[in-house]
């Protein structure tokens, strides 16, 4: 018995010996683990910084609006970026080929029903809508921008018509329907209803013939004098975004008939956005339009709708090695902070959650990170309220910058769905007089070759 104790005893003290030289160990910093596996011309150092030069400042954007997720509709007054009115163009598609009025049919209304899918702002405000009949037809092969345009005709077949977005009402009483979605209807006019009644049966038979002869619409609204609202519309959404056509037959006139017109991904349209940018806020006026880049050492400005991105730059990454003889840099870690500014933060224009951040080629075009195919989970680019930041991981590219294996033309940042969305932030430069910065945190190592 006593000699089974003390081996038990002796093996408890080379378990404590053993956890002890283990805890020792951990209390190594990162700087120094596994020096003494290395001999000294090998040696490893790691190193942190959070100090790396950045120069940024925000610019005007432009985007392909052409088919996109949602169509936009709306106008809102912004203090800081200005006025901005949203509209989309857009063909229709027939609901049904070989369609017929009959004798003596009699036009009751048409009216445009759109679905709505989100929003952006206040949609208490009214927003007061024009609809027109183009007069120039969308091509398919054509890029259409936020800034493009057809020509139109200059009737107004809304007449002004002025409503409320109200994206949460879900259940709508049209005649004796029931709609269980949020929907905008703007009745159109007479004159147009009777344009598509009075249409060659050919034009009914043959989709590309009707496309030839009712062109399709421009639908957009005014500009507003209080917050107001961008409503998101789900233009393909062919239950609840429909041109609708009422009719009765003269011999019937109890027996009430209605067609329909729709929007599918084969048909072309595209949103059309207008910026008065001179309404913004004085320093959003002198970086933009004044050109004042040292502006944004302070602050910098995200907008969708081909609105505003910014542009980032970290000059002397591919001279950070220069006085390194025989050794070389390798980035363990390379993280963007970009810090959310207090003033971005309103009940009315809300914050967006995912962002874009590419490359510039030496022809201002643009390219995908090498850290952006390592997914999201790494990647990042969404919102971190915990930070009030958002961050990205571009350790691969600054490898590529300071081992000059890419030339260094700068990134470009934005918000997500820039052709679809509706969405604004303002962001902390690398001055800024707030706690928060912008930054570049990385982690590297010197390594002798």
């Amino acid at each position: 018995m006593k000699t089974h104790q003390s081996t038990a005893l002796t093996c408890l003290a080379l378990m404590i010996a053993s956890l002890i030289l283990a805890f020792s160990s951990c209390k190594k910093s990162p700087e120094t683990i596994g020096n003494d596996l290395i001999s000294d011309s090998d040696y490893i150092g790691v190193f942190h910084t959070d100090t790396v030069e950045i120069e940024c400042h925000s610019y005007f954007d432009s985007v392909s609006t052409k088919n996109t997720s949602y169509a936009l509709l709306g106008s809102m007054k912004d203090p800081v970026f200005g006025t901005s009115e949203a509209g989309f163009y857009s063909q229709f598609r027939l609901s049904l080929a070989g369609q017929s009025f009959g004798v003596n049919p009699v036009l009751d209304s048409l009216v445009l029903q759109l679905s709505v899918a989100n929003y952006y702002g206040d949609t208490t405000v009214f927003q007061t809508a024009h609809v027109y009949q183009l007069t120039d037809s969308l091509s398919r092969e054509a890029s259409y921008y936020n800034h493009s345009s057809v020509e139109y005709d200059v009737v107004d077949h809304a007449n002004s018509y002025q409503f409320r977005p109200r994206p949460r009402t879900s259940m709508n009483v049209v005649g004796t329907d029931t709609v269980r979605h949020a929907i905008i209807r703007i009745p159109l006019s007479a004159v147009l209803g009777e344009y598509l009644m009075n249409l060659d049966s050919v034009d009914y038979i043959q989709p590309d013939y009707f496309k030839n002869s009712f062109k399709g619409l421009f639908v957009t609204c005014e500009p507003v004098s209080q917050p107001g609202a961008i409503t998101s519309i789900n233009i393909t959404d062919n239950t609840n975004t429909l041109l609708q056509l009422y009719y009765h037959n003269a011999a019937t006139p109890d027996k009430p008939m209605r067609y329909d017109y729709y929007v599918t991904s084969s048909e072309v349209y595209f949103n059309h956005i207008d910026h008065d940018y001179t309404q913004g806020s004085a320093e959003f006026v002198d970086q933009l339009i004044n050109d004042n880049a040292d502006a944004g050492k302070q602050t910098v400005y995200l907008q969708t709708m081909g609105g505003v991105r910014t542009y980032i730059y970290m000059p002397n990454l591919e001279h950070w090695a220069d006085s390194l003889e025989g050794s070389y840099i390798v980035v363990n870690e390379a993280k963007l902070v970009l810090p959310v500014a207090e003033s971005s933060a309103d009940s009315v224009f809300r914050l967006p959650s995912k962002f874009v951040l590419l490359g510039f080629n030496s022809d201002s075009t643009t390219y995908l990170l090498p850290d952006y195919y390592e997914g999201d989970n790494y990647f990042g680019g969404t919102y971190i309220s915990s930070e009030q930041a958002v961050v990205f991981r571009i350790s691969e590219y600054l490898q590529s910058m300071i081992s000059k294996k890419k030339e260094n033309y700068g990134i470009s940042f934005g918000i997500n769905g820039a052709g679809y969305n509706a969405y604004r932030m303002i962001v902390n430069g690398p001055e800024t007089l707030q706690d928060n910065k912008m930054r570049v945190e990385v982690t590297y190592s010197i390594v002798s070759e």
